[in-house]
């Protein structure tokens, strides 16, 4: 009997109301939205980013390459799995895929965010809307949410109010707000996430240290691409 499939890396598409519906009031008007642009198509605005959040391509798996857009888009072309929690199981089915481990699509741009104040606010709202969409299916959908990593002891009360969601793990952001994550200061917060069994997870493209400059071709700083 072939054992289950369990895909260690998958991710949602964050819908327009993602962020909106659920951020701290502070933050209501300056929450990451969707807008359409004429030219770019259905892109997030995030406050203080030079530029909107295309989520065309990191939404294209399976699509063949003549179908994919880099401008023009729009949110309703894009997998409804990466969104509808429904329509994300017939994906699985259709993939042989008896689980995922699901991570943000926006919410991992975000971790790049300068203010920590306004990071950590998206990062409840986000939270909040990944607990849903995986509490439809928790079997199935392996969620990890986020944390600004303000300071040990936030992160401690974030992983507590993620297992309380229902989620599985977290993602880290590339760099938190004090010490690097060698630093003995986060030895509670490593200790927490072993006592509530919160796996901690590190992605590419969450660190400001991410795009290193290298010499040679281009591959050389695509396979830089680890510190987050």
């Amino acid at each position: 009997m072939q054992k289950p499939i369990i895909s260690a890396d998958s991710h949602i598409t964050e819908p327009p109301n993602t962020y909106i519906d659920r951020i701290d009031r502070k933050y209501k008007d300056t929450a990451p939205h969707m807008i359409h642009d004429e030219k770019l198509g259905d892109v997030f605005i995030v406050k203080d980013f030079p530029r909107p959040i295309n989520v065309a391509l990191a939404a294209a798996a399976g699509k063949d390459a003549s179908e994919l857009r880099t401008i023009g888009a729009k949110f309703s072309e894009m997998h409804k799995g990466g969104w509808d929690p429904n329509a994300r199981m017939a994906d699985q089915d259709r993939d042989g895929v008896a689980a995922e481990v699901i991570y943000p699509t926006v919410g991992m741009i975000l971790c790049n965010h300068r203010d920590f104040d306004y990071k950590k606010a998206c990062f409840d709202a986000y939270n909040l809307w990944i607990g849903e969409y995986c509490a439809t299916h928790p079997d199935r959908l392996i969620g990890t949410g986020q944390t600004a990593m303000r300071s040990v002891e936030e992160g401690i009360s974030d992983l507590r109010k993620m297992k309380e969601l229902g989620l599985k793990g977290v993602m880290m952001p590339g760099n938190p707000a004090l010490e690097d994550y060698d630093s003995p200061i986060y030895a509670p917060f490593y200790e927490a996430a072993i006592d509530l069994q919160m796996p901690l997870s590190f992605h590419i493209l969450t660190s400001s240290s991410d795009n290193f400059q290298t010499r040679g071709p281009k591959l050389n700083s695509f396979l830089s691409i680890i510190r987050g």
